[in-house]
């Protein structure tokens, strides 16, 4: 039942409060709409991307070449006041995008003024639900992906060493403030589980116990010996200066989240899913809405899912009755191909027939850093900047991937490469989209994209259809499990026994881990449905657009408008979709 997570690291994190727009730019005062359109658009790019050093270190990998020379070093600011000041840029931004006369701009322009507006809208419409958010989760909470940003931060330039140790040395800081947030949260009856809790704080116990040993050390030391142009003294400044910053503000950090933490236990007023809170079921809909990029109503979802997930039985009952040795097959499979490079190759060939030739860049297979293993995901793309799109990597986990474990590499590589992260990020990055676009998001589109095309590998990977079909069928139909409770618990309020007893009737009675399963879901409110969801919108997009056009379909330019289109809210996807059928059926 274990579904593997799959980590972006320069999106992992929003580090100045979860809003990351500032509006405080000045529109241009002449030229056409469409040009005055454009230049807010850049100004806004300019003004918000040098707000914290994370997210301009992992947008552009130059900034100097886009006029960016000087800028504060910072982490940013988790802050209820700064949230606040967030909200009133947002009010400020969409005051300026309702300025502009829509139908004054082109389609493009349209589709970029589309995503920022509904972004403001949806984000004022919660803006008093601050309290809801949660920046400690267990799996995507500052303390599990700020030290592994941090570690894979890309030393270019001397500056890039200078930026990154006095980012690690704000980590106390930024830690204080977000326990002083958890208490703030605590005061509106808001704080986490104590079971919850008791996993953030064995993961920060566990990070400082050996602090000495910290991978943050083993990392940052291996690529300053591979930095050229330093000189001995040089390197070893830096590697001490690093276990310095290392063994005394990131432990302290770290210290600061076990003391909080450990003070607010037993204030928490709610251990089952959101529902439960006054406002819970509003922001589970801001959640969908904003993450996974769906209007959808959650009853819709629920029966989506259901409907997908009985599909999947029916059509593996059929085709297993069909050919009962496939039963057997199911746990003793293997693709024909095992080497990284190898799948990786194969797959960028075999997917030219449905995908538009990517652009031609490089990339890389490396293996995570032994210190880190424990900590990682089975495999990761680390997302390219936007002027850098041609240094990529895939990172391999051996703890979870090694050479007696390769049996889903095929697919895992597909996830993550071609037609993957690596391809969507390629492509769109080469589709010459406004800057402003790189500083809103959807996951559900990219980790949507990247499901959905993980299920179509399976029909290239060389094996017998039907056990493709079959294994194809079983990944979705196990993933939809977690959809399914996902809404279940935040939306309808099950229970532990609730999940236990839905688990049963597929033959899971491990009630560990279904315990498991259940807080996972509480503590992390859809983010499996940005995989699920995802894939599914994708999979109605497709089939919306094969309706229309009838013979004219052609996956291959389909997922060319796909990339095109890039990263965006799905109904507002769709809604742009209407343009493109309509020149594919004059084509």
């Amino acid at each position: 039942m274990e579904q593997k997570r799959c980590m972006r690291a320069a999106l992992a994190l929003v580090l100045a409060g979860g809003l990351g727009i500032s509006a405080c730019a000045s529109p241009a005062q002449s030229g056409d709409v469409g040009e005055r359109f454009d230049a807010y658009m850049d100004d806004l790019f300019y003004e918000d991307i040098v707000l914290n050093t994370v997210n301009l270190h992992y947008t552009l990998a130059h900034p100097e070449n886009y006029g960016i020379t000087e800028y504060e070093v910072t982490l940013g600011d988790y802050s209820r006041e700064k949230m606040e000041e967030g909200y009133e840029d947002l009010e400020e931004m969409k005051k300026e995008l309702e300025s502009y006369d829509r139908e004054d701009l082109s389609a493009d322009q349209q589709l970029t003024y589309d995503i920022f507006m509904d972004y403001a809208d949806t984000e004022l419409d919660v803006k008093d639900l601050t309290y809801y958010s949660e920046p400690l989760g267990p799996l995507g909470g500052v303390q599990s992906n700020l030290p592994v940003i941090l570690a894979e931060y890309t030393f270019r330039t001397k500056q890039d060493i200078e930026d990154y140790l006095a980012l690690a040395g704000q980590m106390d800081e930024y830690f204080a403030d977000v326990i002083e947030f958890e208490k703030e949260k605590a005061d509106a009856g808001l704080f986490m589980p104590d079971d919850t809790a008791d996993d953030v704080l064995e993961q920060c116990t566990e990070f400082i116990a050996d602090i000495e040993n910290n991978y943050m050390i083993d990392v940052f030391n291996d690529k300053i010996d591979a930095f050229d142009g330093l000189s001995d003294e040089e390197r070893q400044a830096y590697k001490d200066q690093n276990y310095l910053i290392v063994t005394t503000d990131v432990r302290e950090a770290f210290q600061i989240v076990i003391d909080g933490l450990t003070e607010l236990k037993g204030s928490g007023e709610n251990e089952l899913g959101l529902c439960y809170y006054e406002d819970g079921i509003r922001y589970y809909k801001y959640l969908i809405r904003t993450g996974v990029g769906t209007d959808a109503s959650v009853s819709e979802l629920i029966q989506r899912t259901k409907n997908y997930m009985d599909r999947c039985m029916d059509q593996m009952v059929d085709v297993i009755t069909e050919n009962p040795e496939i039963w057997y097959e199911i746990d003793d499979y293997a693709f024909p191909l095992t080497d990284p490079d190898e799948i990786l190759a194969d797959l960028t060939e075999k997917i030219k027939t449905d995908f538009p030739e990517p652009p031609d860049v490089g990339y890389e297979v490396k293996y995570v850093h032994p210190s880190m293993q424990e900590h990682m995901s089975p495999a990761f793309y680390l997302t390219t900047p936007i002027d850098d799109i041609d240094n990529n990597v895939i990172y391999i986990n051996p703890e979870h991937l090694g050479e007696d474990s390769v049996q889903d590499l095929y697919t895992t590589l597909a996830h993550e490469g071609y037609p993957g992260h690596l391809y969507q990020n390629s492509c769109t990055n080469s589709s010459n989209l406004p800057l402003a676009r790189n500083l809103l998001g959807c996951s559900g589109y990219t980790e949507g994209w990247a499901t959905y095309v993980e299920f179509y590998s399976y029909g290239i990977s060389g094996l017998d259809k039907n056990l493709t079909d079959v294994l194809r069928w079983n990944q979705a139909f196990t993933l939809g499990i977690y959809a399914y409770l996902d809404l279940q618990i935040h939306y309808n309020g099950w229970d532990r026994d609730d999940v236990k007893s839905y688990l049963n009737d597929y033959g899971i009675d491990d009630e560990e881990a279904a315990d498991e399963i259940f807080e996972t879901l509480r503590a992390e409110p859809a983010e499996y449905l940005n995989y699920f969801i995802g894939y599914l919108e994708f999979l109605d997009l497709r089939n919306n657009a094969r309706k229309e056009l009838g013979d004219a379909f052609s996956a291959k330019e389909f997922h060319r408008f796909l990339m095109e289109t890039g990263p965006a809210p799905f109904y507002i996807i769709r809604q742009h979709m209407g343009t493109w059928i309509e020149e594919q059926k004059a084509a």
